[in-house]
């Protein structure tokens, strides 16, 4: 089973996990980190703990943030250059419609980079307008 870290700005992350949670149920493997007003250094310290505690406990850890280049983005990028050997995916440009996906998919026995192109698909697809 592969985790999966939702990473943004504010609270949004733990709605999207709660939206995601009362569709497909509890999922034991999703899990939150927010940048609050708190600010960029507690935020980091948070980060990385959370981060580490999942290396040690999954094989393989996802990362989504809700956008590309911003804070959460760049912590998390900061952490994934600086730990070339773990087993982590950095996916931007967070949706419900990819969280659910990864809901769903994350225990099953897929390579991350299949899942993660899935994921993708899904988020693109799912935009649309009217």
């Amino acid at each position: 089973m592969k985790a999966i870290l939702l990473v943004t700005h504010s609270t949004m992350c733990e709605g999207v996990k709660a939206s995601c949670e009362m569709i497909i149920g509890q999922k034991e493997n999703l899990y939150t980190c927010s940048l609050t007003e708190e600010g960029v250094d507690n935020f980091r310290v948070h980060l990385v703990a959370i981060i580490e505690k999942l290396e040690k406990e999954y094989k393989e850890v996802i990362i989504v943030t809700d956008i590309p280049n911003a804070t959460p983005y760049n912590e998390c990028c900061r952490y994934i250059l600086s730990h070339k050997d773990s087993h982590l995916c950095l996916i931007s440009s967070m949706n419900l419609a990819m969280v659910i996906e990864l809901g769903m998919m994350s225990s099953l026995d897929m390579e991350m980079k299949q899942l993660v192109d899935q994921v993708i698909e899904t988020g693109k697809i799912s935009i649309c307008s009217l």
